[in-house]
């Protein structure tokens, strides 16, 4: 096995210089490397230095149970799942026996496999062949466990900010369909529903998704309203395909309300002289007014292009928003005229075709300790740019008379090990009689290499809508920008954020991934730029990957306010999943996807 070992630590999965500029993995994680050294053992299989050109005589696929002998549970629990059939893990590949090794084929169906939120670890192994000229493939893959709670807690100084429980057979008789039910616990309401998903209907590259929600005020137990969704379409699955569509619907009927933490967030319509305490005066309106939102769409694209992509996306879409102010018997009318006015979003309906052109480099590069913990991570680099113009017109049922327009870039630069990635984008809707909405956003988000003991990331973002007609707002506080302030403790059109961590490498506790974070926050919520007031936090928190159980990491983190005006001790401690602070990523917008990501 020295030798073995030695290739898989030195050289990555396809070292050999790819034609299509296909980026090389980068060398094994301990835990990676300790199941691929055990599987090549177990068959007697060595790597293949230069695999490139040679014909694949066979594909093994290897599938891991979900504990083994590195994990403390008794092996008989295995017994209670099901693991992914071999014919499930085979479709994804884009390769078959007989054709010649493709490092770029082989790179895109490990892509596919990470994508599954079924599969931990995922190695794609050129092993040598019979002969000098054939190459045998190994395709391991390790199953999370499928029948599980699907649990989301944000804990904020003990208390319960908010509580997903969404127990799940996540991969139905081992065919990576999923289906389960949804419970939403929030301060002022929770929900029930049920949802189902097939990444593969009829064992076709066609997904589909459907899931909804029964909304309950938690004091009255009274139905409030509702939430729901249903998806089918076909991604652009590889570098290769050349067609693909998306159609969708969502909608959403709520009491909407607006909270600091677990308290009722007040607009305060007093003189700015005006003393004392907000809550209980007349001239203090509880934040609260009624949603009805329905978004759809149809589009469908054509990509050309191998390594440089240009698609052509065409459809429409329909986006419905109407916002009521409930009865609010004691309060100030006047006051609540100027909270109607100022902090009520507008309502507003658009119906618009669509074109749209995405360029960008399909090039990617695979990272550890990025995002998830000792399990590789593709990440893609190059360039990006999006334009995306969609007209409305009254005549067509629409609000406003507008000409919308979405462009953006983005580029993604790899630094040994790390990455630097800008991104900018701007939403400029104009419209007739003055009703224009527009947002400028931008992005960084800088990863350092690995050193000894980790590496830092920063991540900043500024979003600033100085045309806001439909009276949008952006709120930030707690579990992932400015840790330490209490949840949405900060409101406004425009916001800035910046963060840097320090992570630490992980360490491997019977299989278990650990690893540590520091961190300092900045940003703030606001009106205008006059308004901003930069807050401060700092803190330190603890990262867990289970990946028996996922490829998410289990955060805690405890976060201190270092403004003034606010109490430093004892912080504020958040318990929930996923890093802080997400990747920025561009790609073509999805008015159903976004809408339906922002209500789960």
């Amino acid at each position: 096995m020295v030798v073995v070992t030695t290739l898989l630590a030195t050289r990555p999965l396809h070292a050999q210089e790819d034609p299509d500029g296909e980026e090389a993995a980068p060398p094994l994680s301990e835990l990676e490397q300790s199941i691929a050294e055990q599987a090549l053992e177990q068959r007697g299989f060595e790597i293949d230095p230069a695999p490139e050109g040679k014909r694949v005589e066979s594909i093994r696929i290897v599938r891991l149970e979900v504990f083994d002998e590195r994990d403390p549970v008794p092996d008989f629990i295995n017994v209670f799942h099901v693991t992914s059939q071999p014919y499930v893990i085979r479709r994804e590949l884009l390769f078959h026996e007989g054709e010649p090794y493709d490092a770029v084929k082989f790179a895109e169906s490990a892509r596919n496999l990470r994508a599954t939120s079924q599969l931990s670890v995922v190695l794609v192994l050129a092993v040598r062949g019979s002969t000098e000229d054939r190459v045998r493939v190994l395709v391991i893959t390790k199953d999370i466990w499928s029948l599980r709670l699907n649990w989301d807690v944000k804990l904020a100084n003990s208390q319960i900010a908010s509580l997903i429980l969404n127990p799940t057979e996540q991969n139905l008789f081992g065919t990576h369909t999923s289906i389960g039910l949804r419970f939403r616990l929030v301060p002022d309401t929770y929900s029930f529903g049920a949802q189902f998903s097939n990444r593969r209907v009829l064992g076709s590259r066609m997904q589909a998704s459907v899931g909804a929600n029964v909304i309950f005020n938690r004091d009255s137990g009274d139905s409030e309203g509702s939430y729901g969704y249903a998806f089918f379409g076909q991604p652009l699955y590889s570098r290769r395909s050349t067609w693909g569509f998306q159609t969708g619907v969502a909608w959403l009927k709520e009491i909407s309300r607006s909270f600091v933490g677990l308290e009722q967030r007040f607009y305060d319509a007093r003189p700015a002289s005006a003393p004392g305490a907000c809550q209980g005066d007349p001239r203090c309106i509880p934040w609260i007014y009624q949603t009805e939102r329905a978004v759809a769409e149809a589009t469908f694209v054509r990509s050309f292009g191998r390594r440089y992509k240009y698609d052509l996306r065409f459809g429409a879409e329909l986006d419905h928003r109407e916002y009521e102010l409930p009865d609010l018997p004691g309060y100030d009318a006047a006051a609540v005229r100027t909270f109607q006015g100022d902090a009520l979003p507008v309502s507003d309906t658009r119906i618009s075709p669509l074109a749209e052109l995405h360029a960008y480099d399909a090039n990617f590069v695979r990272l550890l300790d990025f995002e998830t913990l000792s399990l590789q991570e593709d990440v893609s680099v190059g360039h990006e740019l999006l334009w995306r113009v969609y007209p409305a017109s009254r005549d067509l049922g629409s609000s406003r008379d507008l000409i919308g327009s979405y462009a953006a870039l983005a580029y993604t630069l790899p630094v040994s090990d790390g990455i630097v990635r800008v991104l900018g984008s701007s939403t400029i809707e104009l419209a007739a009689e003055d009703e224009h909405d527009a947002l400028f956003e931008a992005a960084l988000r800088l990863v350092t290499p690995r050193f000894a003991f980790g590496r830092f990331v920063y991540d900043g973002l500024l979003l600033n809508r100085y045309q806001n007609y439909l009276n949008r707002r952006f709120v930030i506080g707690g579990d992932t920008r400015l840790r330490g302030y209490a949840p949405a403790a900060f409101i406004g059109k425009d916001l800035l954020a910046s963060s840097v961590e320090f992570r630490s490498r992980p360490i491997e506790i019977m299989s278990v991934q650990v690893g540590a974070a520091l961190f300092y926050d900045a940003g703030d919520a606001f009106d205008g730029f006059d308004e901003l007031n930069v807050k401060h936090g700092a803190g330190a928190g603890l990262r867990v990957l289970f990946p028996q159980l996922d490829r998410t990491v289990f955060r805690v983190d405890w976060g201190v306010p270092l403004s003034p005006g606010y109490s430093t001790l004892p912080g504020s401690l958040f318990v929930t999943f996923k890093q802080a602070f997400g990747l920025p990523a561009l790609g073509s917008p999805s008015i159903t996807s976004s809408f339906v990501d922002a209500l789960e």
